[in-house]
């Protein structure tokens, strides 16, 4: 299963699960913030450098394959209809009241773009992969967190994992009663498609169920918030990494400045 912690000993592993979450955070603001074709390829390769470190990288690239369909959409929509037209014309076309036209600072945007999507699903799968439910609930309560806020982020982490093993069990199911899942587009067949999403449904509501009957038999936010034997501490490597965010998003500020830059 692709979205789940994947337990290791690397150095992103290791980290504190604030320190990642500070890593998330100032990842996906820059991915939002820079527009610039290089800039964004700076961040991709960052977050590429990250999955190799922490031997997740064929993990990673796989997820990424997942967003493929968008990122194919997304090129392909702000290659025609771009805000930004620059240099040569390579299509222009009338249809209607629309008026769709290639040209190559269009084209060099919509890559743009399309990097854009796949920088701020890759950190956050970097994140999923790399960082135990467990510690990061830890780490948010030494922050003085509200418990219900704590269990609910926790639990969503968790709930990746969960929901890819539901639905993968019940892709499994309905293959051994005959469904042929793998031919012909899910999209293109609302029998194939109900056959996933009715039961998968079904399964999030049980286990949401269990999971709120649990919460009130064990008289959850009843009492006074519980206490953790185990200290999240921060340590070398968590300052290492915010030397390198920091390099980062002081390279991402001082290229444009630069002469020539972009």
């Amino acid at each position: 299963m692709l979205f789940r912690y994947h337990p290791g000993t690397s150095f992103l592993h290791r980290l504190d699960p604030r320190t990642k979450l500070l890593t998330l955070l100032t990842v996906s603001a820059s991915a939002l913030l820079f527009s610039s074709l290089p800039m964004l390829v700076m961040i991709v390769l960052f977050e590429l450098a990250l999955a190799c470190m922490s031997r997740i990288t064929t993990r990673f690239l796989r997820a990424l394959t997942l967003v493929s369909p968008i990122f194919v959409l997304v090129i392909v929509l702000d290659s025609l209809f771009s805000k930004v037209s620059s240099g040569p014309v390579w299509f222009s076309a009338q249809i209607g009241f629309l008026h769709p036209e290639v040209t190559t600072g269009g084209l060099l945007f919509a890559v743009a773009m399309g990097l854009r999507l796949l920088a701020l699903f890759g950190i956050s799968i970097i994140f999923i992969m790399t960082t135990s439910p467990d510690d990061f609930v830890r780490s948010l309560r030494q922050m003085g967190l509200p418990p219900i806020l704590t269990f609910s982020l926790g639990y969503a982490l968790k709930s990746t994992t969960a929901l890819t093993g539901d639905t993968r069990q019940i892709m499994d199911a309905q293959r051994s009663r005959g469904l042929e899942l793998d031919r012909g587009s899910l999209i293109k067949n609302p029998g194939k498609l109900a056959a996933l999403f009715i039961p998968v449904t079904v399964s999030l509501l049980k286990r949401s169920g269990h999971t709120a009957d649990a919460m009130q038999a064990r008289g959850f936010n009843q009492s006074i918030a519980p206490s953790c034997y185990r200290q999240q501490k921060f340590g070398r490597r968590d300052v290492v990494m915010g030397i390198v965010l920091l390099a980062l998003v002081l390279i991402l500020v001082l290229i444009p400045l630069i002469p020539g830059g972009y």
